[in-house]
């Protein structure tokens, strides 16, 4: 890098400075994920297995005996 001269007539040029992101995070649709891979029937089932395990325990419970 030259040093500062007082005479100079031209100024100087601006040097872009860049930094390294902090970020840390996958962007969507960058890797493959297990998601991608199922069949729409496996996504199905996967989603009744997950709300099912969401339900609170009573809504499960079916009365036959009521009938």
């Amino acid at each position: 890098m030259p040093s500062y001269d007082a005479q100079r007539r031209t100024p100087r040029r601006h040097h872009r400075v860049t930094m390294k992101g902090t970020e840390r995070f996958d962007a969507d649709g960058v890797k493959l994920e297990p998601s991608d891979v199922q069949t729409r029937e496996q996504r199905d089932a996967d989603d009744d297995q997950r709300i099912l395990g969401e339900l609170p325990p009573h809504w499960a419970v079916f009365n036959e005996r009521g009938r």
